[in-house]
């Protein structure tokens, strides 16, 4: 039933991609209507979807697990899309870039990544900063979304202009300087909040193996794949930070570190559980068992 709900939204935002498609061929001012519309009605249904599971979990914010975590993101992906959508000239095909990743993200959270929340029965000071904890890395995660989307108008644009395409077919691009105005704004945000985010979870769990031991609160040991994983991440974004500001490294180099640390990012949250790798981040614990 939950994957049939999950569906519902996907197939919205599906059809709304294939309407985006259709601008190779339909040039009508109807299409872009019918694809705005059905994005924003993929975009409210899966509003109550997020809605009904904070409802469930007497939560303001459904981000208690890894698999509620991503459904968050895409959700927001599917939100800034629209607006550009909209703010945007209608020949510009934000949805081309954005629709498949908001699909990419829902679909990989719902067939790969677990729905349990984590069985840490975290209290007071400890509950208050592992929601900071999430918080962080999820306006982090948007804000790489939001960089990895614009690198590949960037890079679309430069093979267009390249290759001297003159027809459009009401098929058009943003410009060189506005895709590297969005990533460069989006990365320098997503680096700090990412840094914090994982700063955060690592004081976090250093408390938690100082006070649990093997117990019910034990803590993520370093070399943990998610850690792993995280500590990768953050160093990728680091170079990408670093080559952002360097005028030698600007244009496609920067934009291809940007989908190499998307791509750790997307692995970091969803590609452990994918390959089902032993990690206890996020793992349901009983008290004096293993994760």
């Amino acid at each position: 039933m939950d994957r049939l709900q999950i569906l519902c939204f996907a197939g919205t935002y599906g059809l709304a991609l294939a309407v985006e498609l259709a601008r190779l061929f339909v040039r009508s001012e109807l299409r872009w209507h019918l694809g705005v519309g059905l994005t924003f009605l993929g975009w409210c249904v899966q509003t109550l979807y997020l809605a009904n599971i904070a409802w469930s979990g007497r939560t303001p914010l459904p981000v208690t697990s890894a698999f509620e975590s991503v459904m968050v993101l895409s959700w927001v992906v599917a939100l800034i899309g629209l607006y550009l959508m909209v703010q945007w000239p209608r020949k510009v095909a934000v949805g081309f870039f954005t629709l498949p990743l908001v699909l990419g993200l829902i679909l990989g959270a719902a067939w790969f990544v677990p729905r349990a929340a984590e069985g840490r029965d975290w209290e007071g000071a400890t509950a208050f900063w592992g929601t900071v904890h999430g918080i962080f890395l999820l306006a982090g995660a948007v804000c790489a979304s939001l960089a990895f989307a614009a690198g590949l108008m960037y890079l679309a644009q430069m093979r267009r202009l390249k290759s001297k395409q003159t027809r459009n077919f009401g098929f058009s691009l943003p410009s060189l300087e506005q895709s590297e105005r969005v990533n460069r704004g989006a990365i320098v945000a997503a680096f700090p909040l990412l840094t914090a985010g994982l700063l955060i979870g690592a004081l976090l769990s250093a408390v938690e193996l100082r006070k649990g031991g093997g117990g019910p609160h034990a803590g993520v040991p370093w070399y943990d794949p998610k850690v792993l994983s995280a500590f990768g991440m953050w160093l990728v974004f680091a170079g990408l930070l670093h080559a952002r500001f360097r005028p030698s490294m600007r244009g496609r180099t920067v934009m291809m570190l940007t989908i190499a640390a998307f791509a750790f990012l997307v692995f970091t949250w969803v590609g452990v559980e994918a390959l089902r790798l032993p990690t206890a981040h996020g793992a349901p614990r009983t008290a004096g068992g293993p994760p």
